[in-house]
């Protein structure tokens, strides 16, 4: 994804939301992971998007919502369909790729945000 030695940058724009974390999976090439958060994770939503890199670009391939700002994902070193995020609301929350549906787990551990 550098443009230096003649390759193309690739950049998916999603309105709304800004990214604060990007993780390439283990498993699966050109998958990656994104964790954006909405008014620069000062306030608002998050989002984790899940894309997936071609020869034509990035795609995307699943999005979850959470209510408080995502600022770092993670891939599952057993299972290359589950990642953790973490959130302003100082929750952790284990998302599995493979259904479309909310987090499989929600850890409320911290009283405040977390890197």
């Amino acid at each position: 994804m550098n443009g230096a030695r003649g390759g193309a940058v690739r950049t998916l724009r999603v309105p709304g939301r800004h990214g604060y974390a990007a993780e390439f999976s283990p498993y699966l090439p050109g998958r990656l992971a994104c964790a954006a958060a909405q008014h620069y994770g000062i306030a608002g939503c998050g989002t984790l998007l899940i894309l997936d890199q071609n020869e034509s670009g990035l795609r995307l391939f699943r999005s979850f919502d959470w209510n408080d700002g995502l600022f770092d994902v993670t891939w599952s070193e057993n299972n290359e369909h589950i990642l953790v995020t973490c959130s302003g609301d100082g929750s952790l929350q284990l998302w599995d790729t493979a259904k479309a549906t909310g987090p499989l787990q929600v850890y409320k551990e911290h009283t405040q945000e977390h890197f």
